[in-house]
C-alpha cells in the first residue's frame, strides 16, 4: 500500500503536501522521532522538484508526484518531477560557503536521510528518500498481528476522551453557576473524585516568589507557602512546565506535597493564555496503582480548567473593582458639577456667565461667581495642575478657601495671598500648583474692575468695536512659594465691552493643518462672535470653535467666564 499525491509546481503547496505525507505516516505507526527526521529533507526535495524539475515545463500541465511507502524496515518517499537531474559528485556535501544562494539543498537532503537514490528516464526524474525505522501498529494497522492491541488502545483513548469531555462540560457549568471561586474549586474536587481515583487535591497559586496553598478539600498538614525552588518537585514543575509523577517513598523533602503525603502523586502546571498561574497536585495511597498516562492527560485538562477559572475570577474581581471606581468617579463628578455655579443672577450693572467642559469626567478647571453684600461681584477662574479626582479635590479646597476669604477680605490681591497661605502646605506636599485669576466687578458707581493674577492666562477685554486689549501683571501660581504677595491691577472697561477669562485648554487644540490653534487665533475668533449674548458666546467658544472636535484630540479642560458691562 502506498500514499499517492500529485501537486501543481507551486511553492505554496509544499507545506500542505509535507503535512499530508507526515499524517499518513503517523497513521501507519511511524514513530515521532522518525517523523521529525522526515520533514526537512522532504521539504527540500519538493522545493527542488518545483524550482528545478519543473523549470522548463508548462506550469498548467506540470505535476510533482509523491509516492510514500511504509514497510517493516522503514519509510521511503519518491519525489517525481518531469525534468532531468544528474547530481554532481559531492552534491550532498556542505558547500564551502554555507551562505551561498544554492548548494545547501543537497546537503540537507543527504544528511537528513539514511539512503538516497536518483533515477532518470525519458519522461521524468525521481529522487527516492529512505529512512530506517521500525513502525509500530498505528491507526492504519500496518502490522496485522498488532490489531487487537491497537483496537484496545483506541477504545481506551476514546473512553478517556469521553470522560474528559463530560468532565469539562460539567466544569463549564460550574464556571457559570458557582457563586465564588472557592465554591467552584470544591465542586471541581468532588467531580474529580469520580473521574480519577485520588486521596487529596492540592492547588497552589503563584504569589510573588512563592506558591501559596489554596485550601480545597481536607488535605492534611500542607505548608501554607512554598518557595519556587528548582530543588522541589513543585518548583521544577513551575520552572519547567512539565508534569511529574512520583511513587512512594518519594525522595523529596518534607516541605512539599510529595514529602508531606509520602504517597503516589501527580503534579501539573496551571496555566492560562501562556501565563503560568500555579500547580495542581493529586495524591494516592502507597498501595494504589500509579497514575496512567490517560489519567495524567485528564488531570492536565482539569488543571487547564482551573487556570481558566482562576483567570476568570481575577477578571471578575478586577471588573468589580473597576465598577466601584467608576461609581466613585461618577459621584466625584456629580459633586464637582454641584460646586460650579449653574445660575447667574441678574446684576444691575454686569451680565455674567460661565461654563466648563472637562476633558474627562472629572476635571481640574474651576470657576465661581460670588456676590458680596456691598453689591460687587467676585469672579474666579482657576486651573489645577493634573486631572481626575486629585485635581477636583484641590479645586474644591480652592472654592472653600475663596468663599471663606471673601467674607474677610475685600481686595482680590489680599484674597489670593490668603488662599496661597492656606493651601501652600497641601500643594507643596502633593507637588501640585494652581493657576488662578480673581477679579472684582465693582458695584454701581464704585470704579473700574480690578484683579490679581496667580500665573494664569491674563484677562482679555473685547472692546465694543472688536479690538482686543490684554491686561498685564501676574505672579507665580498658588502653591509655589509660601509667602507670595499678589498685586492689584486695574482692568479698564467701557459700556458694551466684554471681559473674557479662559483656561489654556480652550486654545491648546490642533487645527486642520495639525498646528496648535493658539491663543491669538482663539481670541480673534472670540472677538468675531462678540455680538452674541454671553450664553451663546460661551457655547460658540467651547463647542463651535471652528475646529472639528470629533477629529481633534481634547486633552485638557476648557473653561470660560464672561462679564459684559451693560449700558
Amino acid at each position: 500500500e502506498a500514499h499517492l499525491l500529485s501537486l501543481p509546481p507551486c511553492l505554496d503547496n509544499v507545506r500542505g503536501a509535507t503535512q499530508s505525507v507526515l499524517a499518513w505516516c503517523t497513521l501507519q505507526g511511524v514513530p515521532r522521532a522518525t517523523l521529525e527526521r522526515i520533514e526537512l529533507p522532504l521539504v527540500e526535495s519538493i522545493n527542488n522538484a518545483i524550482l528545478h524539475g519543473c523549470r522548463y515545463q508548462v506550469a498548467a500541465t506540470a505535476r510533482v508526484r509523491l509516492i510514500t511507502r511504509v514497510s517493516a524496515d522503514g519509510v521511503s518517499v519518491e519525489v517525481v518531477d518531469p525534468g532531468y537531474f544528474d547530481p554532481a559528485p559531492g552534491w550532498t556535501i556542505l558547500p564551502s560557503d554555507p551562505l551561498a544562494e544554492s548548494g545547501r539543498g543537497g546537503f540537507l537532503i543527504g544528511i537528513g536521510t539514511d539512503a538516497l537514490t536518483n533515477t532518470n528516464s525519458p519522461e521524468c526524474h525521481a529522487l527516492t528518500l529512505h529512512w530506517k525505522t521500525q513502525p509500530t501498529a498505528g491507526y492504519g494497522l500496518v502490522a496485522a498481528a498488532d490489531l487487537d492491541r491497537t483496537l484496545e488502545h483506541l477504545t481506551a483513548d476514546l473512553s478517556n476522551s469521553y470522560e474528559t469531555v463530560l468532565g469539562l462540560t460539567y466544569f463549564a457549568g460550574l464556571l457559570a453557576t458557582s457563586a465564588t471561586f472557592s465554591q467552584l474549586l470544591e465542586q471541581v474536587n468532588m467531580r474529580l473524585r469520580t473521574m480519577v481515583m485520588h486521596e487529596h487535591l492540592v492547588i497552589r497559586f503563584i504569589e510573588g516568589a512563592s506558591l501559596v496553598h489554596y485550601p480545597v478539600g481536607t488535605a492534611p498538614n500542607v505548608p501554607a507557602a512554598l518557595p519556587i525552588d528548582p530543588n522541589t518537585p513543585e518548583g521544577r514543575c513551575v520552572l519547567n512546565r512539565h508534569p511529574a509523577a512520583a511513587h512512594a517513598p518519594a525522595p523529596f523533602g518534607r516541605t512539599d506535597n510529595f514529602g508531606v503525603f509520602t504517597e503516589k502523586s501527580g503534579l501539573l502546571s496551571v496555566e492560562f493564555g501562556g501565563q503560568l498561574l500555579g500547580t495542581l497536585s493529586v495524591t494516592r495511597a502507597a498501595n494504589a496503582q500509579p497514575f496512567s498516562g490517560a489519567e495524567v492527560e485528564l488531570l492536565q485538562a482539569v488543571a487547564d480548567f482551573v487556570g481558566i477559572a482562576r483567570a476568570t475570577d481575577h477578571l471578575w474581581q478586577e471588573r468589580q473593582h473597576n465598577l466601584m471606581l467608576e461609581q466613585e468617579v461618577h459621584v466625584a463628578a456629580a459633586i464637582q458639577r454641584s460646586l460650579l455655579p449653574t445660575g447667574f443672577p441678574h446684576h444691575c450693572r454686569w451680565w455674567v456667565h460661565g461654563a466648563c467642559r472637562p476633558a474627562r469626567e472629572i476635571g481640574g478647571d474651576y470657576f465661581d461667581v460670588v456676590h458680596r453684600a456691598d453689591g460687587s461681584v467676585l469672579l474666579i477662574i482657576a486651573d489645577v495642575m493634573g486631572k481626575g479626582v486629585p485635581a477636583s479635590l484641590l479645586a474644591a479646597m480652592l472654592r472653600s478657601s475663596l468663599r471663606a476669604m471673601a467674607d474677610l477680605e475685600s481686595s482680590p490681591e489680599h484674597i489670593l495671598t490668603g488662599i496661597n497661605r492656606q493651601l501652600y502646605p497641601d500643594l507643596e506636599r502633593l507637588g501640585m500648583f494652581i493657576t488662578a485669576v480673581l477679579i472684582c466687578l465693582p458695584a454701581e458707581g464704585a470704579g473700574l474692575p480690578h484683579f490679581a493674577n496667580a500665573g494664569h492666562c491674563p484677562p482679555v477685554v473685547i472692546m465694543d468695536d472688536g479690538t482686543l486689549r490684554e491686561t498685564r501683571g501676574g505672579a507665580v501660581p498658588l502653591g509655589i512659594l509660601p509667602a507670595t504677595h499678589y498685586q492689584r491691577y486695574a482692568c479698564p472697561m467701557a459700556t458694551g465691552d466684554r471681559l473674557l477669562l479662559y483656561t489654556d485648554g480652550c486654545y491648546e487644540l490642533n487645527g486642520p493643518d495639525g498646528e496648535m490653534w493658539g491663543s491669538a487665533s482663539y481670541l480673534r475668533f472670540a472677538a468675531s462672535h462678540r455680538q452674541l449674548n454671553p450664553c451663546e458666546f460661551i457655547d460658540a467658544l467651547l463647542d463651535h470653535t471652528g475646529l472639528d472636535l470629533a477629529l481633534t484630540p481634547v486633552t485638557d479642560d476648557r473653561t470660560l467666564v464672561v462679564a459684559t458691562l451693560r449700558t
